[in-house]
């Protein structure tokens, strides 16, 4: 049995052994990213509002206030 177990142990450091020492590049290289030209935005055309603004108001008409509120 002795015989059997140096075989194991030889085998089993040739197989750890053979694992190491890997040659070249671990991961793929990324080819490098072109980014897209930047074309600036169109100016938008005046907004329309659909909602008519509010008439000025007339400070004679508001009621005064006693400073409470």
């Amino acid at each position: 049995m002795n015989r059997n177990v140096r075989l194991a142990f030889a085998a089993a450091l040739m197989a750890a052994l053979s694992a190491c020492g890997a040659k070249g590049p671990l991961f793929m290289p990324e080819k490098p990213v072109e980014e897209a030209p930047v074309t600036p935005a169109e100016a938008a055309p005046p907004a329309t509002d659909s909602v008519p603004a509010e008439p000025p108001i007339d400070p004679a008409t508001v009621p005064a206030t006693d400073g409470n509120g």
